[in-house]
This record gives C-alpha cells, structure tokens and sequence, in this order.
C-alpha cells in the first residue's frame, strides 16, 4: 500500500525504530510489523493473542537484529473494571474504536472489519 506521501507501508513501519513495540492486534502481521518497526536490541511485547496453532513469525529478523520478544497475556484481574468503565463511559476508546454498528447491520460490520486500510476495531451494539 503506497502513502500519500509516497512511501509504502512496509517502508514507514521500518523506519519507525522504537525501543519498544506492543503488538495488540492478536495477528501474525501485526507481530511482523512489530519485529520490522523495532530498533536492533528492542523489545517487541506480544499483548495481542494469535489464533491456537502454528503461527507464521519473523523469528531469523528477531535474531539477527537481537530483539527481546516478551509475551504479556492480558485479562487477570483488571476485566472488570474495564467492563465497568466501558459501561459507564469513563473509559475513553475514541482513538481505538473506528466504527460501530448496530446488530441488523452485522453484516457490514465483519466487511468493514476485513478491510484494515479503513477500519480499527469494529464494534456492534447489542441494544
């Protein structure tokens, strides 16, 4: 995918050059542009949980370029206090949330959700 100022995605991931990445989408791309946007002898933190099985990873670059990969499972003890602040609007997920639809628009929502170029996280609203 080219951006409007030319450079293509790969391109602009790599040269980001964090000293710590937190991958939080639970995809194996995700993790891959976690391991290319991190500075040699970083830390890529996996937060994000990727389906059950084999999974494709970038381990040679993780390597080579000695990165620190460090799992991080979410969801102890802090659910429900999120849950709770989800519910009463304290928890501000404007920056997160990119689009939310209500349950007969189902449908559009897991097809807005698989275009990632226009879409974050995609919520339905079960009201």
């Amino acid at each position: 995918m080219l951006r409007a100022d030319g450079a293509d995605a790969a391109e602009a991931i790599a040269a980001v050059d964090a000293d710590v990445a937190f991958e939080t989408s639970g995809n194996h791309r995700g993790l891959a542009s976690a391991v290319h946007g991190t500075t040699r002898g970083g830390r890529v933190v996996m937060v994000g949980l990727l389906p059950s099985g084999e999974q494709p990873a970038l381990v040679s670059l993780a390597i080579t370029r000695e990165l620190e990969l460090v799992g991080s499972f979410r969801f102890n003890d802090e659910i429900d206090e999120v849950v709770a602040a989800l519910a009463d609007g304290s928890l501000d997920v404007d920056g997160v949330v990119t689009h939310e639809f209500g349950l007969d628009d189902a449908l559009e929502a897991f097809e807005t959700a698989l275009d990632a170029s226009r879409s974050g996280k995609v919520l339905l609203r079960f009201e």
